[in-house]
């Protein structure tokens, strides 16, 4: 493949992937969630039941790390390939003048920041939720408080919601660069 092919493909690729992957985070926020804070078997409980949201988070949990990790860096790493071979003109995204290397290093940058945020996120609220997911596995969901889990649920939510805004910026930052 010659370079020109080379940096036409990670042009649609860097932000393409970028973007579906913002869309997968921020669809387990805004459909996900609000269902598992909720007893989604019951419209008069709105408390979670360990039985029924658990089983779904450790589904989305390891779902989500076997997809969403590779998928920030692959697309970081077209970023950086069209930063690397990127003229040294200056670009205008939303007023701002910027190079366009830097423009496709911060998005690459940003493509990839979902690493320490989920670094944030595991003591705050994931872990705790994979702990009580084991208490449910091994039988003894009536030792979780309903009422943790569901904060557990709504923090995990909008710290996803941090995560996938990181990631859409890095896809909308690298795409406007590449129309600009």
């Amino acid at each position: 493949m010659d370079t020109s092919t080379a940096i036409s493909t990670a042009k649609v690729l860097g932000p393409t992937i970028s973007l579906a992957t913002a869309g997968m985070i921020l669809s387990i926020s805004a459909f996900s969630t609000p269902l598992l804070s909720s007893d989604a078997r019951s419209q008069s409980s709105e408390k979670p039941s360990p039985s029924s949201t658990l089983p779904a988070i450790r589904f989305i949990f390891s779902r989500g790390s076997h997809v969403i990790p590779e998928s920030a860096a692959v697309a970081a790493a077209n970023f950086g390939f069209l930063a690397y071979h990127a003229p040294s003109t200056v670009v205008n995204v939303l007023g701002m003048e910027i190079g366009s290397r830097a423009g496709f290093i911060a998005a690459g940058v940003l493509s990839m920041a979902i690493g320490p945020i989920t670094q944030i996120m595991l003591p705050i609220c994931n872990n705790p939720l994979r702990e009580m997911g084991e208490l449910e596995r091994q039988g003894r969901g009536s030792e979780i408080s309903e009422d943790d889990l569901k904060e557990m649920v709504q923090k995990f939510e909008w710290l996803n919601y941090v995560r996938g805004a990181v990631i859409l910026a890095g896809g909308m930052l690298g795409l406007a660069v590449i129309t600009a």
